[in-house]
């Protein structure tokens, strides 16, 4: 099997500080890419809160919640599916765009989005950050660079996205690596976000609140986490996914028809 270079991947460094932010067992990856948090969240699902809960207590633990009920992810390109698929972390995959997500509503507890919203234009973006609340019961988990476009063009300027380049591979990456908007603190806090991590009373919050600050309005560059409470009253089992219009290398493909990339990148084949 071939696989390319040329596949976005979020700062593992983020990784633990998303883990410490699921609740419940029921967890939408928007954007899942090649499949990271899901692999984590299946395979260390014990640095989650929940899962930390299980093994501390482990005789007076609810079996139920050993693992994920549901991990579900979705992303706009079938090459990074094909690569997800690969590892079987997630309990579905299908094919659809952030800002047009065929889910219904409560659907899952908590709503990941990773380093996804800023290659959508703003007006898609915050209509994303809507529908999420509408799919998710308790949490919304978001991050964004803290510098997606440059702040005196407005525009996207990484000199590795301007290659001039025939090989319609790369110009696909390039495409989809470009960053379309962005999100300050302040804006974020408006539409009701938690920036940084959350500070706990007790002994350890002064340097807790100090490392939020940090990770927030520290040096540029780097990510933002944002988090959203939602706890909605509980539900009946949340329905099913409605059936697919259409179906692509045997994935359910929800994708309006101007949201799918003219080329894939064909970086696994047989």
């Amino acid at each position: 099997m071939k696989t390319s270079l040329l596949v976005g991947q979020s700062p593992l460094g983020m990784i633990p500080r998303v883990l410490d932010e699921i609740e419940g067992t029921r967890i939408l990856d928007v954007g899942c890419g090649v499949g990271v948090y899901g692999f984590m969240l299946r395979h260390r699902w014990q640095d989650t809160p929940i899962g930390f809960r299980q093994v501390r207590e482990y005789d007076r633990r609810d079996p139920r919640l050993d693992e994920p009920e549901l991990l579900s992810g979705c992303d706009l390109t079938v090459h990074n599916l094909r690569r997800t698929a690969h590892h079987r972390s997630y309990d579905e995959l299908v094919l659809a765009s952030a800002d047009a997500l065929p889910y219904p509503d409560d659907y899952v507890d908590t709503l990941l989005c990773i380093e996804v919203l800023e290659h959508l234009d703003k007006s898609a973006a915050l209509r994303a950050l809507r529908d999420f609340e509408r799919i998710a019961r308790k949490r919304i988990v978001i991050t964004v660079p803290r510098e997606s476009l440059d702040p005196h063009t407005g525009h996207d300027e990484r000199a590795f996205l301007k290659l001039e380049t025939a090989d319609p591979d790369v110009q696909a990456w390039a495409f989809a690596e470009t960053h379309r908007s962005a999100f300050t603190p302040a804006e974020l806090r408006s539409l009701g976000f938690r920036c940084g991590r959350k500070v706990e009373p007790g002994p350890r919050a002064p340097l807790q609140l100090a490392m939020a600050l940090w990770q927030t309005y520290g040096p540029p560059g780097g990510q933002l986490l944002a988090v959203k409470d939602l706890d909605k009253p509980e539900r009946e089992r949340r329905s099913a996914l409605p059936p697919a219009p259409a179906t692509t290398e045997g994935f359910p493909d929800y994708r309006p028809a101007e949201r799918r990339p003219a080329h894939t990148p064909a970086a696994e084949v047989g």
